[in-house]
């Protein structure tokens, strides 16, 4: 189901969507196409002659062709041709085997994908005496597209079956097993609708519908978990099935209630972020998680209603169980709580050496080499690198509103050029009143000046050295002195490079607000379901702790490149620009429910003993069987994203899954007991006006609602706190 919904989907997803709007690359690429028609470059074809050089008579011909089909192409808005420009630099291969064509399209990015397919049935075999290869942005993305679309059907391939098995070892019954798998599917079918109808509103881009769909599978599955666990338990209780459905959604309900907060809210900071890819996850996740939490909050319990008993049928108790025993739980959180000092000191260095790659990340943007090796788009990034002078597909735009086409407006955009070929990472520029290389005047090149310029307003473009990947800090530092040698003359700088720059600076500021409300929205949830001020502050920290782990592993794997022969991808040296924003806030809404719960459980015990050490024993003995299978469900989810062929999905299923398993062991079982032991009674503290609050709107997941059990509890908790 989900897959033929996806399929309807796709068409209405957009590619693109990694640039932040309302920047200075976005205005000058805005001035550029409204006083010169001018835009960027969408597809690149690169033509190699069979034999010989693209100047040979045969290959010459050839290529002119490729040019002059495509000018009269309506969907092409522009084309540069090395045969029509030969004079213009970068645009012919350093051994002479190769030139490029540079396409510049009309449409929307899907309107792009669907011209560019219907190019490689033209040109996907030789043309006579050339082979032509398709690259660019447009071609990238339109790749990607399609991967994505089978990379979706390989992880829910691998993801349904096995959690399938899974949950037939946690419950041993056939019906029960089945429960969360369909609450799971009903939830990835509907986050397809709810992508669909937000993109008649807004820009949604395509590698929502890998994560959202995982979000939702994973989350419809673990849900149900915890929803059918719960009910088994109160009919084995004795109690009547209304009763056990009730009792299930007053308790379990809560759970899921509680966690859908914490996860919406969470990725709901992902609006702040003018990146309309981040948007998208920002804008699907509050509905994907309303979906997940309408399914086992409304649907599921009518269905155990109607089931009943029956919820036992196609009983498999042969089936070993997987879980450890309440009584091995009670035996690990006693020996954590024994040797609380080495295990919290081993627990936090372990943390903290995983976490030390991250310290020396680098920021850059996806390229042709997110994609498989084998894909032909990779073939043409790798050529266009390697062997042209300059980086010709993605230049950057220096636009002059105050440089017009007068005598003294010329000469200052003449020396502007000379000024900006000067510039040590600066390979050519092209403008004024010629071609400028290195800071000598080159061939003028015939009717430059009328292309570059207007009665009021002009514009140059500048290559970078071949050698200076596009995306690399000496590009940005290239753009920072492009920048400074124009703003006497009020320039605005575009182009790739200058995009991410403009990025980077714009996630940089406000990155601290998203993380100052997630942290917000963690100490408060933390404080209404505890009550107390030290267990929020504890929580984030250790939260924070695993999630920047996290990080350092995926910056050894994906940036330095160490699990590139184990996964088949190819590193850029960078981490694109938006992916740990996002995984931030997937993973530290995903990781911190289970936290929640537990600590919520641990104060329930706390309150009922005034025993602290042994609060800590019996909240873990509790929850410990339940939520690791829910842990682990959720990380099979997400592990299935680890299967694509576009390595930031790969890093993302593979960052999302590592701080849930982290989360699930090493910080729950081992330093959430351990620094709760060391701290003792001081978990409890909280200034006194906090605690009267807490006592009118706390969250609690009893059952007890008689007034007699309240009295109780308040006896406790105020003998607990004197």
């Amino acid at each position: 189901m989900t897959l033929v919904t996806g399929v309807g989907v796709i068409p209405h997803l957009s590619g693109g969507g990694f640039d932040a709007n309302g920047t200075e690359s976005v205005a000058t690429t805005d001035e550029l196409k409204r006083d010169f028609k001018v835009g960027e470059s969408d597809a690149v074809f690169l033509v190699t002659a069979g034999s010989g050089s693209v100047d040979d008579p045969e290959a010459a011909a050839a290529g002119s062709r490729v040019a002059t089909d495509l000018k009269d192409d309506s969907a092409v808005k522009s084309v540069v041709s090395y045969w029509e420009n030969p004079q213009q630099g970068g645009l012919r291969s350093n051994d002479g085997r190769s030139a490029i064509v540079i396409v510049e399209l009309d449409g929307s990015q899907n309107d792009k994908s669907e011209w560019l397919r219907g190019m490689h049935e033209r040109y996907d075999s030789r043309q006579g005496a050339v082979k032509v290869q398709i690259g660019g942005n447009a071609e990238v993305f339109r790749a990607i597209q399609d991967q994505i679309m089978a990379d979706m059907l390989i992880a829910e391939a691998i993801a349904i079956p096995i959690s399938m098995i899974l949950l037939l070892f946690v419950f041993r019954s056939i019906v029960a097993a089945l429960l969360p798998i369909a609450m799971g599917a009903l939830s990835a079918a509907a986050t397809l609708f709810v992508l669909r109808a937000l993109t008649e509103f807004t820009e949604v881009s395509i590698f929502s519908l890998n994560l959202t769909s995982a979000l939702a599978l994973g989350l419809g599955i673990d849900y149900g978990l915890l929803m059918v666990t719960r009910y088994r338990e109160e009919l084995a209780n004795g109690h009547a099935v209304p009763d056990a459905v009730s009792r299930t959604m007053r308790t379990a309900g809560r759970t899921v209630l509680y966690s859908g907060i914490t996860v919406a809210l969470s990725l709901g900071t992902l609006l702040l972020f003018p990146l309309p890819f981040l948007r998208s996850f920002g804008y699907a996740a509050v509905p994907v998680v309303l979906v997940a939490m309408l399914g086992a909050l409304v649907v599921l319990p009518a269905m155990l209603r109607l089931l009943g008993h029956n919820v036992e049928k196609g009983s498999l108790h042969r089936l070993p169980s997987i879980n450890p025993s309440e009584r091995s739980w009670e035996r690990l959180s006693r020996w954590t709580i024994r040797r609380r000092f080495p295990v919290a000191a081993v627990g936090v260095v372990g943390l903290a050496l995983l976490a030390l790659p991250f310290f020396h990340i680098a920021i850059g943007k996806s390229d042709d080499r997110v994609l498989p090796q084998d894909a032909s788009v990779r073939d043409v990034g790798r050529q266009i690198r390697d062997n042209f002078s300059g980086n010709t597909a993605f230049p950057v735009s220096v636009y002059l509103p105050d440089l017009g086409r007068d005598e003294a407006d010329q000469r200052a955009l003449g020396e502007l050029a000379a000024k900006i070929s000067s510039i040590s990472q600066v390979s050519i520029v092209r403008g004024a009143e010629g071609i400028y290389e290195k800071g000598a005047l080159g061939t003028p090149v015939p009717g430059i000046r009328e292309a570059t310029s207007t009665e009021k307003s002009s514009y140059l473009t500048v290559l970078l050295r071949p050698n200076i990947e596009v995306f690399s800090g000496e590009a940005a530092d290239a753009v920072g002195s492009i920048r400074a040698a124009g703003r006497e003359h009020g320039a605005l700088v575009g182009g790739e490079s200058a995009r991410l720059v403009d990025n980077k600076q714009v996630i940089a500021e406000r990155l601290p607000i998203a993380l100052a409300l997630i942290m917000i929205f963690t100490l408060v949830l933390v404080f209404l379901l505890t009550g107390s001020l030290v267990v929020p502050i504890k929580a984030l920290f250790l939260n924070l702790l695993s999630l920047t782990a996290t990080f350092g592993v995926m910056v050894w794997g994906f940036q330095d490149g160490n699990l590139e022969g184990l996964l088949g991808f190819t590193s850029s040296g960078y981490l694109d620009n938006a992916m740990p924003v996002l995984m931030f806030c997937a993973a530290f809404g995903l990781s911190m429910d289970y936290e929640l719960f537990l600590v919520a459980r641990i104060k329930e015990e706390y309150d009922r003993t005034g025993d602290n050490n042994l609060a800590v024993v019996e909240g873990i003995k509790k929850t410990g069987a339940v939520f690791t299978s829910a842990a682990l469900l959720l990380a099979i989810v997400f592990a299935g994203l680890i299967a694509s062929k576009v390595s930031i999905i790969q890093m993302a299923g593979l960052g999302i899954v590592l701080a849930i398993l982290m989360d699930a062991t090493l910080i729950r079982s081992a330093l959430v007991p351990a620094l709760m032991s060391m701290m003792g009674r001081a978990n409890w503290w909280a200034p006194g006006f906090l605690r009267r609050l807490h006592a009118k709107v706390h969250l609690s997941e009893s059952i007890d609602d008689e007034p007699g059990a309240r009295r109780e509890r308040k006896v406790l908790t105020d003998a607990a706190e004197r």
